[in-house]
């Protein structure tokens, strides 16, 4: 598919806003890869709840390029029609042409105001289909496609974004991170970190005990969230290492792990070398992570890089205090001896020092896990996002990007 390099100028944001009382019901269409549980999902289905109960007037639809899952059905239960367009067939021939050309079609007949995409594929296409069929508004979400390394995924990214109006970048160092590796200008990034719907954590979740998931009793619980997989690796193998160490220097520390994927096994194994085996539950993937949250006593993360991390704000709304690195998005979050404590990317021993200290200071721990409860709340609720949003999209309130700038 040969792309153009340089799209026409775009009409003003202002353009796409409609009110209520007039009978236009303006549309917008969330363009996505996939709807498995993942980090984009996730952050989709948050932003629709919300989008959905504050501005009941405008409409959405959702269009995914390669199959259906577990959010598509949470979405469709919000009333949200949503479109499974099997593009496999086209990619399986290297086929992108008449791939866009679905898309452009199915824009056409929509006739949307405004088109996001999420992630690599759905960026590439879906803006550039979008811009083909005249769409006004074209918004590329950037959640951190730094594992994808290889140049043509690199080339895919960025053609998908040329196409963008603006590129919401999830967090400060992901925002640094486009503009080295891709040259986007600080004009068309807009730097807004994910969010999540305060009432879904705490005390108003319910909770599962750490020993009804199988840790043995006496043990402090750490809570980890993540896919399991080759391509996005978040490191579990370093949360696993860390409490055998800290174990090894006495303190009783377990880890409950939410997720799957093709590491799962060998992670596992890990665990069993290190005779730590019984201290850590992989969980595989669940649809009650916020239960599970409540339950344990504080959080742990690993990847080197995290781009933002979802599931450590929604621990921190969960009352736990946090251990993360010291590096990406997910370090923006945290105030190191307030909400949680950092530690050097990948230092297992260093680790294993934080998990130890919050298991040796139980009022440490305690003040820790309110204050990132209340950190999470005041600084990450998805009122405050979804009115930012509009605001870029010129649905809300026309003040509210330039309140946010």
């Amino acid at each position: 598919m040969s792309l153009p390099v340089k799209p026409r100028p775009m009409p003003r944001l202002a353009s796409t806003r409609r009110h209520p009382e007039s009978g236009v019901r303006p549309l917008v269409v969330h363009v996505i890869d996939e709807l498995k549980v993942g980090g984009a999902q996730t952050h989709l289905a948050t932003v629709l709840t919300e989008s959905v109960r504050a501005l009941p007037y405008v409409r959405h639809r959702v269009l995914s390029l390669f199959g259906d899952g577990p959010i598509g059905r949470q979405i469709r239960e919000m009333g949200i029609d949503v479109d499974v367009l099997d593009l496999r067939p086209h990619f399986a021939q290297g086929r992108f042409g008449p791939a866009a050309a679905e898309l452009r079609q199915r824009f056409r007949r929509l006739r949307p105001q405004v088109v996001e995409a999420h992630l690599t594929w759905s960026r590439l296409l879906g803006l550039y289909a979008a811009w083909r069929a005249g769409v006004p508004v074209r918004i590329g979400f950037e959640q951190g496609d730094i594992y994808l390394r290889s140049w043509k995924f690199r080339a895919a990214n960025y053609l998908g974004q040329v196409f963008a109006r603006r590129i919401i970048a999830c967090s400060r160092a992901l925002a640094e991170w486009d503009r080295r590796t891709y040259g986007f200008s600080s004009r068309r990034l807009v730097v807004m970190p994910n969010c999540i719907e305060p009432s879904r954590f705490g005390p108003e979740a319910g909770s599962i005990s750490p020993v009804a998931l199988g840790l043995p009793e006496g043990n402090l619980a750490f809570a980890a969230v993540g896919t399991l997989g080759h391509g996005v690796d978040k490191r579990t193998d370093i949360l696993v290492r860390a409490i055998a160490a800290a174990r090894a220097r006495g303190a009783p520390v377990g880890l409950i792990v939410c997720g799957d994927g093709k590491r799962r096994v060998g992670l596992e194994a890990l665990a069993d070398a290190l005779g730590v085996g019984a201290f850590v539950r992989f969980l595989g993937t669940r649809d009650d992570v916020p239960r599970v949250l409540a339950g344990c006593d504080a959080f742990c993360h690993a990847a080197p890089f995290e781009p933002f991390g979802i599931a450590c704000i929604e621990a921190m709304a969960s009352g736990l205090p946090v251990i993360v690195p010291d590096s990406g998005g997910i370090r923006e979050v945290v105030e190191p001896g307030v909400t949680g404590l950092v530690y050097p990317p990948l230092d297992v021993a260093r680790l294993a020092d934080a998990m130890q200290a919050l298991h040796d200071d139980p009022a440490l721990r305690g003040a820790m896990g309110h204050s990132a409860r209340r950190a999470a709340i005041s600084q990450y609720s998805v009122q405050g996002y979804v009115r930012r949003l509009h605001g870029l999209y010129g649905l809300g309130d026309p003040r509210s990007e330039e309140a946010h700038r």
